[in-house]
């Protein structure tokens, strides 16, 4: 991938928020969780836990998967910028014991 993926918090700025109506306050309540966690997530400071993908799951009918798989794909992508790629490469794959 040439771009970092799109963090979970401007699906849930543009595809919530926006699309609802829906202040930042408002979606804290509806999500029984602070306004501050829901702030940090749309400003991409805080990453998106299991608990929140069960409860924007319900909230959006979104599978808890989908907002997982969001989060893990930025996950890997800001690991891969900043593990060694040579470290990597120097790590031996395990040999099957079949063989």
């Amino acid at each position: 991938m040439e771009r970092r993926p799109t963090p979970p918090g401007r699906f849930i700025q543009s595809d919530i928020l926006e699309e609802y109506g829906l202040t930042q306050d408002q979606l804290a309540q509806r999500l029984r969780v602070s306004r501050l966690t829901v702030n940090e997530l749309v400003k991409g400071k805080r990453a998106l836990t299991a608990s929140m993908a069960l409860r924007l799951g319900r909230l959006t009918g979104q599978s808890p998967d989908y907002w997982l798989a969001l989060q893990r794909a930025i996950d890997l992508w800001d690991a891969q910028e900043e593990v060694d790629n040579r470290t990597i490469e120097e790590i031996e794959p395990l040999q099957s014991h079949t063989e």
